[in-house]
């Protein structure tokens, strides 16, 4: 069974303080994740897509946080892409889930019994996770900025009413041409 520890509420600093200080063997990583009913770990923290993390099935499920595109497929397939390049999964075993838009791989056994491999799979999760999130600030930052420039744009990029005078005729086709009344008149 991986080791999974789950603090309810945080300690206070006197609380800490009494404590001893003892550094972590392991690497300490924090996840906005939640254990399932029969076990199965929920990471939420990605922008774009769920992971569940089946300890006992020993698989890894990503399901869209929304709705299917192409930027989901891509994360997801990077997110395999890379649990495969760390030796995390192997290749072949991506492959579609049994929902709509969930694709899934499964993870070995460690031959090494010191290693956990729902552990690793996590930690993997976690530095996969930690990639991304400049690409997040960026797409938001750009989603925001672009919005603010549709919705107050500066002075030089606007014109105020009647700056700019009417012409009786605009654009290049001409009003007495067959091709511009051929939709509502009959050609001539």
């Amino acid at each position: 069974m991986p080791f999974v520890k789950v603090t309810p509420d945080a300690k206070s600093a006197e609380e800490l303080a009494e404590e001893e200080v003892v550094e972590p063997k392991h690497p300490q990583i924090s996840l906005n994740a939640r254990k399932t009913l029969d076990g199965k770990i929920m990471v939420m923290d990605h922008r774009d897509i769920d992971i569940v993390i089946d300890t006992e099935g020993k698989k890894i499920i990503t399901f869209p946080k929304e709705e299917m595109s192409d930027e989901v497929y891509q994360t997801q397939n990077n997110y395999f892409h890379y649990l495969a390049e760390k030796g995390v999964i192997d290749r072949a075993s991506v492959h579609g889930g049994e929902v709509f838009a969930s694709i899934q791989a499964t993870y070995p056994a460690a031959i090494d019994e010191g290693i956990s491999p729902a552990q690793l799979v996590l930690l993997s999760t976690y530095k996969f996770i930690e990639e991304e999130k400049p690409r997040f600030e960026t797409e938001e930052f750009y989603e925001n900025e672009i919005e603010d420039w549709y919705t107050y744009p500066t002075p030089e990029d606007s014109t105020p009413l009647g700056q700019i005078p009417e012409k009786p005729e605009k654009g290049t086709i001409s009003p007495f041409s067959p091709y511009y009344r051929s939709g509502y008149y009959p050609a001539e």
